[in-house]
């Protein structure tokens, strides 16, 4: 699935998607990573939504995020309730949705210039 050029072309946006690969700009992931508008980790080591933790959470939340985009693969997977409490406590929020429409709301937000985390779970077939 394609996606539309982003405005400004020093903001990491997601230029493709596709089961398994994700190009953001000229990068190419096939991990899990997270990306802001500002910077990337292409070794975000989450592996599933059951490995989710606060400490994974926490790599999240030092980027200083309004919300955190959680996709979770080619379907949608809850993570446990305490986790969207744990984010909320912070003043974070927590969407968790399937990785194409993580991609597509990131890219939305990012050009009304919201502080947003994209985390993408990068499930190995």
């Amino acid at each position: 699935m394609k996606f539309t050029e982003h405005r400004d072309s020093n903001v990491y946006a997601v230029k493709r998607y596709e089961p398994g690969r994700v190009k953001v700009n000229n990068l190419e992931f096939t991990d899990s990573f997270y990306i802001t508008q500002n910077t990337y980790d292409n070794n975000w080591p989450c592996q599933s939504i059951e490995t989710i933790s606060t400490e994974l959470l926490d790599i999240l939340l030092s980027e200083k995020p309004e919300v955190i985009v959680l996709g979770t693969g080619e379907s949608q997977h809850f993570p446990e309730p305490k986790y969207f409490s744990y984010c909320a406590a912070q003043g974070v929020g927590l969407e968790v949705m399937a990785n194409d429409a993580a991609c597509r709301t990131y890219n939305v937000l990012t050009t009304e210039d919201r502080d947003i985390v994209l985390a993408l779970i990068m499930n190995k077939a």
